[in-house]
């Protein structure tokens, strides 16, 4: 059973084909947990500090809780699994608590499995090129693992798993054991950091930015009093089972909307960097998550203790309800800076217009526009490096006699 008291790493590994550290027991990192103890792997966790129910899915995965991270690094592997926005300080955590004297020979593998940018990938993996941790880069394609089938009398086969795809991108001899890679169902993608962090964005794009876009059309369908139509539409004119994709997509995110939106924005800069696109797409995604999570009800939804949200029509109607409200809320505003600047004309509304644009947005435009700028400066760099070695080229070729 799951203790708080120092482990006996020794013990554990003679009992057990492996340990594994993973950081954190959210449910994709308890899902992963029960998969590995349920095959006979010491699953390590850090809890300290967190919520009741974090605890109470580390002790249902059977995991060992350790009270320091400076314990999680007497594993094989550590996967950190954690909210895009916790990604890197995760791994500063984990390289702060390292003590080169009491690491293990080897040092644990650090996988780096959350949903990140390869340009964020590799800012992580540079963290750890002056440490004595191997990195690999990771992603997660997928729902968390669950069982399907269980032994019985009838049927005493070993029990059947649903797990997902695990992409890995790297130095091929850090990979773990044949036997972890069939078990955790890891994909090896080649040598190169951001290669799996690439994949997961670029698949992230599908689900979830169709998921964005659902969320916006049955909100206004109910809206406009069609959302039914809509549904029946669907069916009508892509065939059966079109209304329930639509139904999935936006009945399940609720209780994840805060952690996409950091998300969305490491696709946008994907986009931007890896494949050259305009970031606005992915940034007004992460506005209708941002929307979701902090002016609706379903900003407070769990998952496994959902209230809200649990079909198509009440999604739209608590959206629907938070946008009026921040509307509401907007035009009282507005109306308080119109008495404010009564007399100033065009320049009055001019400022309640400015005044009421996101700034979520604008902070990500902000950042993005940072960025292309920096790049702008490096092709201009480059090409003024090109143009010198080609002067450069040509005067030495003329003292040759080259030119006459």
């Amino acid at each position: 059973m799951a203790s708080s008291d120092e482990p006996d790493i020794s013990d554990l590994r003679a009992s057990h084909r492996g340990v594994i550290s993973i950081i954190s027991m959210g449910d994709m990192g308890a899902g992963i947990a029960k998969l590995l103890t349920a095959h006979n792997y010491a699953v390590l966790t850090n809890v300290t500090g967190r919520s009741e129910d974090t605890l109470a899915r580390a002790r249902e995965a059977s995991a060992t809780l350790v009270a320091t991270d400076s314990h999680l690094l007497q594993a094989d592997l550590i996967l950190s699994i954690v909210p895009p926005a916790s990604a890197l300080s995760t791994a500063q955590r984990i390289l702060s608590a390292s003590v080169p004297a009491n690491l293990p020979t080897p040092p644990p593998v650090y996988v780096d499995l959350n949903a990140v940018s390869p340009s964020t990938s590799r800012s992580i993996s540079s963290l750890f090129s002056s440490s004595p941790f191997p990195f690999l880069d990771g992603a997660i394609l997928g729902l968390p693992p669950s069982l399907i089938s269980s032994p019985s009398h009838s049927n005493p086969s070993q029990p059947q798993w649903k797990v997902p795809q695990i992409p890995i991108s790297g130095p091929e001899s850090l990979l773990p054991s044949p036997d972890l890679r069939s078990l955790l169902n890891v994909k090896y993608l080649g040598p190169e950091i951001g290669q799996a962090s690439g994949l997961k964005m670029c698949f992230a794009s599908l689900l979830k930015g169709y998921a964005a876009i659902a969320l916006q059309s049955v909100t206004t369908a109910h809206r406009l009093g069609v959302l039914p139509e809509l549904k029946s539409a669907l069916v009508e004119i892509q065939g059966p089972g079109a209304d329930e994709k639509l139904e999935r997509a936006v009945t399940g995110l609720a209780p994840k909307a805060g952690r996409w939106v950091k998300e969305m924005q490491e696709i946008s800069s994907t986009h931007q960097r890896d494949g050259g696109f305009d970031p606005t797409i992915f940034l007004g995604a992460a506005e209708v998550f941002r929307t979701v999570a902090q002016d609706t009800v379903l900003g407070d939804e769990n998952i496994g203790k959902r209230k809200r949200g649990t079909t198509a029509e009440d999604v739209a109607s608590a959206i629907a309800e938070g946008l009026e409200q921040r509307s509401s809320k907007k035009r009282n505003k507005q109306g308080e800076e119109v008495q404010q600047h009564n007399g100033e004309g065009e320049s009055g509304w001019g400022f309640v217009a400015a005044s009421s644009s996101s700034s979520f947005i604008d902070q990500g435009f902000d950042e993005m526009k940072k960025r292309r700028e920096e790049d702008e400066e490096k092709k201009k760099e480059g090409e003024r490096k090109r143009r010198e070695d080609e002067e450069k080229r040509y005067y030495e070729e003329r003292s040759r006699g080259y030119y006459h």
